[in-house]
């Protein structure tokens, strides 16, 4: 139950996508503020801290990652899952799940799009970027299978154009 501080989808309730997107965009707002050039570190720091919350959450919510093993098509599953995106494509450099490769994640469908325009518009990074939390935290729960201390940062390119895809850069550390 939601009033718990558990998610679930008991409740049933809607609420728009515009109105989610006016809320991250709020928070994307305060937070660059705030930090200015230093709200890119703290999407690294709730990286490192939400893995297991992240995995309570979506338990919570009825989605099973279960055995995520081939990001290339994982990835883009867990979008569609989720309900964030239907087109989302994979692209590695580098050695799959070791130190120095490149996730390079391109959503072109993204129900938070419409934040990102706008930040981009406003010059603002958007570090916050929901579509970025979801690659990085799957990423990195295949990496702590082989690796406990491995490690992830984000890069979310200011999109250029609504027709472009959001691009994001995973890297391992």
């Amino acid at each position: 139950m939601a009033s718990e501080g558990r998610f679930d989808l008991s409740d049933k309730k809607e609420i728009p996508t515009g109105t989610i997107n006016a809320i991250i965009a709020m928070y994307q707002l305060a937070l660059s503020k705030v930090l200015g050039s230093g709200s890119a570190a703290l999407t690294q720091l709730i990286l490192r801290e939400v893995t297991k919350i992240a995995d309570e959450m979506l338990k919570d919510l009825g989605v099973e990652l279960g055995d995520v093993e081939d990001l290339e098509k994982d990835i883009p599953k867990i979008f569609k899952l989720t309900g964030v995106s239907e087109k989302v494509e994979v692209e590695v450099s580098g050695d799959k799940a070791s130190s120095g490769s490149v996730y390079t994640i391109k959503v072109y469908d993204s129900v938070f799009k419409p934040v990102a325009l706008l930040l981009q518009r406003k010059g603002i990074k958007f570090t916050l970027s929901p579509e970025s939390f979801i690659a990085a935290y799957v990423i990195r729960k295949v990496l702590r299978k082989k690796n406990a201390k491995a490690n992830v940062r984000i890069q979310v390119e200011p999109m250029k154009s609504p027709e472009e895809p959001l691009i994001i850069k995973v890297i391992v550390r």
